[in-house]
């Protein structure tokens, strides 16, 4: 599966991971998954927008 905010690759067994509209999550760090949880459905509509900063 995908980090919805980097695009990089992330099992299920990952430690980032949030619930959002009942489908779970995962990110590759917690600047991923902070991010994600500050404005998701932007994520969602436009897709991985590479690295944040901090990341």
């Amino acid at each position: 599966m995908m980090d919805p905010v980097c695009g990089m690759e992330v099992k299920e067994t990952s430690a980032y991971k949030t619930m959002y509209k009942g489908k779970m999550y995962y990110f590759c760090s917690p600047h991923c998954k902070t991010a994600f949880e500050k404005d998701p459905e932007s994520y969602l509509k436009g897709g991985p927008r590479g690295m944040p900063h901090g990341h």
